[in-house]
């Protein structure tokens, strides 16, 4: 008789390469997905820890950028950890059937659905506060691209820190540019964490090694009007992930320099991906595409 653990997914499928593809068939939910249905608007997107609304993570409107805002402070219990990544995965290893299963006892939490597994680095800058004018959301093209002149009275932002990619990741359609922004959520502020411990894993990053992040993942690409009404050449998408475990080793990887390494869990229940004139009609595939160009 197989346990309850093993029956909580099906046999993992590398669905591209480096991109692995997940069905959880029964779980604890402990970790979900809200969607707020509106009438006669957009569905809200919340991350949902121990059945409280912690986050607000978008909508599922299609001409609608990525946020999100911190609702409900979304520190588990004092001295209690969401996750502990097991050491047999927090250094880095090739993701294969045989890790996906030892990951059971992690992923059990999450609710049941479909979800993508696949490692990731990113350079992280900040944290950010939602006033610091050098982060995304203060953006001159971001408010331009989506019609927004204070972010503030968008109510889109909250008083939570994050990190940002340095950088966004390019890709080109025709005569359109495409800006893939990146961002890094802890549930645990920076004035929470223990020096000490940054210290060491900044020391063990600096001689070389690349502990892993544990992201629970999303990635967002609405289409602005601005593109549909060729107002705009450039558009902007969105992968975003929530720090399920090592939020000492992603300040680290900060202080350090270093593109944080990053295992990401990619809810598509949280995604959106919304496609050009000229791409045809398979989201799905084109979702899996961009997701393997993003795995290392």
């Amino acid at each position: 008789m197989k346990s309850e653990s093993s029956q909580a997914v099906l046999e993992p499928i590398e669905v591209r390469e480096r991109l692995w593809k997940i069905k959880m068939s029964q779980s604890k939910g402990a970790i979900r997905i809200g969607v707020v249905k509106k009438h006669a608007q957009a569905n809200s997107l919340f991350l949902e820890i121990n059945g409280a609304r912690r986050f607000e993570i978008g909508n599922d409107c299609d001409t609608c950028h990525f946020w999100f805002k911190c609702i409900r402070d979304p520190r588990p219990a004092p001295h209690k950890k969401l996750f502990n990544l097991p050491k047999t995965i927090a250094l880095p290893r090739p993701i294969d059937a045989e890790m996906v299963r030892e990951l059971l006892p992690m992923l059990d939490i999450m609710e049941k659905g479909e979800y993508y597994l696949l490692n990731t680095t990113i350079t992280l800058t900040g944290p950010y506060q939602a006033d610091d004018e050098s982060s995304y959301f203060h953006n001159g093209e971001f408010q331009e691209i989506w019609d927004i002149e204070d972010p503030a009275a968008e109510d889109i932002l909250s008083d939570w820190e994050h990190y940002e990619g340095k950088t966004p990741r390019l890709f080109r359609h025709d005569d359109v540019l495409e800006k893939m922004h990146e961002f890094v959520v802890p549930l645990v502020p920076a004035n929470r964490l223990k020096q000490e411990n940054i210290r060491l894993y900044q020391q063990m990053i600096q001689n070389g090694d690349r502990p892993r992040v544990f992201l629970m993942g999303l990635l967002q690409r609405p289409i602005p009007e601005a593109i549909t009404t060729k107002r705009s050449k450039v558009m902007h998408s969105y992968f975003a992930g929530f720090v399920l475990d090592g939020h000492h080793k992603l300040a680290a990887y900060q202080r350090a320099g270093v593109a944080a390494n990053c295992l990401v869990l990619v809810s598509t229940k949280a995604s959106k991906y919304f496609l050009l004139d000229d791409e045809g009609d398979d989201a799905h595939m084109r979702l899996e595409e961009r997701l393997a160009a993003l795995a290392v």
